[in-house]
């Protein structure tokens, strides 16, 4: 198994945190709202910034991937180490 760049796993361990975070405030959200509580528009407004959260660290990851497997790859271009001709 290759391993991962450090940037990258910190990505993602970003974005599973946030996950998590998400899904509990969602999770306390909907009891809140069987329940009746007054605490229901704070836990709606924690769910909405941990959805943000989660999407821009989803990003940072993918972000973060591309970048390292063109700094490992290249760009994709034809170059030198691609196995193209040499110019004669």
């Amino acid at each position: 198994m290759a391993r991962v760049p450090d940037e990258s796993r910190r990505a993602r361990v970003r974005l599973v945190l946030a996950l998590a975070f998400t899904l509990v405030a969602l999770v306390f959200t909907f009891f809140c709202s069987l329940g009746h509580a007054s605490t229901v528009g704070w836990a709606l407004t924690v769910t909405v910034v941990g959805v943000f959260l989660t999407t821009w660290f989803g990003l940072d990851v993918w972000i973060t991937q591309r970048a390292s497997r063109e700094r490992l790859h290249g760009s994709g271009g034809i170059g030198p180490m691609t196995g193209a001709k040499r110019p004669r």
